[in-house]
């Protein structure tokens, strides 16, 4: 079935090279000139498919492009997106050279060990550029996201946490540990999982609303974290919502970031004392 899946799928593409006539724009705003059409095989989620496309070269960036590959989402890349998300989530959820016994099981799909860490971390970068562009638009208020659907939910928690990733030598050369030859064999991920509750259970105790969890993790530094997990909670609705619960151990990290998140409420006029933060 796969294999008869991946034949239709090859003449269906097949039908159309994208000839876009002598010239086509290169994507840096020159001419770039037809060249030939040429072959590419793109893995698939049902087998390898074998592309034929118009290819273009482009004398002022001295580089070819085919039009095909960027409407197909397979410029400079052999797996088709599809196939690729199925190895980002894999490789995701246990080491590379297991994701792929997992995809061979699982879908019947033949992708090396290290074709599965090159697509996953080419993946896993684009997303983090994308999230920290998208904080960065929040923080400086350049973007400021729409309040949460009515009715609005009762609380919004955060919860914060970090802890020690095992990591591959090369990862962690030059930090330093706590083991008897100083040498880190670990690093830090600072973890935050974001919910709504507005019902609770008939003995009074909340309930998280359903699908209402969204997470962050990132290695950066505290400061950094900071600015993502903020950019966040605003998007999450913190600004509108009537009450935020900071949830945490004692490290100071965690709440010099509720300190941030969660300010004290105004002081009265004739108060002399500071106001204390409502944060758990």
């Amino acid at each position: 079935m796969a294999r008869l899946g991946a034949s239709l799928l090859e003449q269906l593409l097949a039908a159309d090279a994208r000839y876009r006539g002598p010239r086509a724009d290169c994507g840096a705003g020159h001419d770039a000139v037809f060249v030939s059409y040429r072959a590419k095989t793109i893995d698939t989620m049902l087998g390898p498919v074998r592309l034929r496309r118009a290819w273009y070269h482009c004398a002022a960036c001295h580089r070819g492009l085919a039009p095909r590959d960027g409407e197909l989402g397979t410029a400079g890349v052999s797996l088709s997106p599809g196939l690729r998300a199925m190895v980002a989530r894999a490789a995701a959820a246990v080491p590379f050279a297991r994701a792929g016994s997992l995809l061979a099981e699982l879908a019947g799909v033949g992708v090396t060990t290290k074709r599965i860490e090159r697509s996953a971390e080419a993946d896993g970068a684009a997303a983090r550029a994308g999230i920290d562009a998208q904080a960065d638009a929040i923080c400086s208020r350049q973007v400021v996201p729409l309040p949460p659907p009515q009715p609005l939910p009762d609380m919004l928690y955060i919860a914060v946490d970090g802890t020690g990733v095992p990591m591959v030598a090369a990862a962690t050369e030059g930090r330093p540990g706590k083991g008897p030859d100083g040498r880190a064999r670990t690093r830090e991920v600072k973890l935050a999982c974001c919910f709504t509750q507005a019902t609770a259970d008939g003995e009074g105790h909340p309930v998280r609303d359903p699908g209402s969890s969204s997470y962050l993790a990132t290695f950066e530094p505290a400061a950094r974290f900071r600015q993502l997990l903020d950019a966040e909670a605003r998007r999450r609705g913190a600004e509108h919502i009537r009450q935020l619960v900071i949830l945490g151990d004692g490290a100071v990290w965690i709440w010099n970031i509720a300190d941030n998140l969660s300010p004290p409420p105004p002081r009265s006029p004739a108060s002399t004392t500071p106001a204390s933060t409502s944060t758990t």
